[in-house]
């Protein structure tokens, strides 16, 4: 068999405080209720809990005056827990009234301007490299040289020594050569831009490198034409 018992606590915050002891001892969220509405309704609520007519106009007035109501229908073997719970509050309520219960604060909430800085872009130069070309022109003077033979008529003695020499089998070869016209090309810097970035901290310059390349030349001889 379950028996009801209610409670009158001076605000909400309390009374939901007394519903949070309930429950942490135990009991279930269908035997513990905080009753709210006007009047008539509350009036209905007791009664369905129990209570007489007068014991409900009690309770609706002392609702009236600002009063939370905290009901709880619980079996008979947990009814002394829970007014044991009830009345506690309920001291603590009395002693709140003699200056030394309860207290409700006020947080005095400032807020704090926090002023930062951030970069933002306001301009700067932008250099961009391209590739021209233009025609150019150069007069090189190109040498060569012809081999011809000639037959000269030739009356003269020779020596023992050059009669020798003469009639021994030999090759006598001329070459002749001619200039032919090399190209290369050299990448020389003629100028160069700097990019810097000054502030009032700090100065700032920036450093690059630059490519550079080697040309090497090398002599080739022709290969020789032989003629029998």
């Amino acid at each position: 068999m379950a028996t009801s018992v209610i409670s009158a606590f001076e605000n909400k915050k309390i009374a939901g405080q007394v519903v949070d002891a309930l429950l942490g001892e135990g009991f279930q969220d269908r035997e513990v209720q905080i009753l709210d509405g006007d009047a008539d309704e509350l009036m209905s609520e007791i009664a369905e809990h129990g209570f007489g007519k007068e014991d409900a106009r009690e309770f609706a007035d002392a609702a009236d005056k600002g009063k939370t109501l905290v009901a709880a229908r619980v079996p008979e073997a947990k009814l002394d827990r829970a007014v044991a719970i009830m009345e506690r509050f309920e001291a603590s309520q009395g002693k709140g009234r003699q200056g030394s219960g309860t207290e409700e604060t006020v947080q005095v909430v400032e807020e704090e301007l926090s002023v930062g800085k951030r970069k933002t872009a306001n301009g700067g130069v932008r250099v961009t490299t391209s590739v021209s070309e233009r025609p150019v022109k150069e007069t090189v003077t190109l040498r060569e040289e012809h081999v011809g033979a000639e037959r000269r008529t030739v009356d003269r003695t020779l020596s023992a020594q050059e009669a020798e020499a003469a009639f021994e089998e030999k090759t006598v070869e001329m070459m002749g050569t001619s200039e032919q016209v090399e190209v290369r090309k050299e990448a020389r810097v003629v100028g160069e831009v700097a990019l810097t970035k000054e502030s009032k901290e700090r100065q700032q310059t920036v450093k690059d490198t630059v490519r550079r390349t080697d040309v090497e030349v090398e002599e080739i001889e022709p290969a020789s034409s032989k003629r029998k």
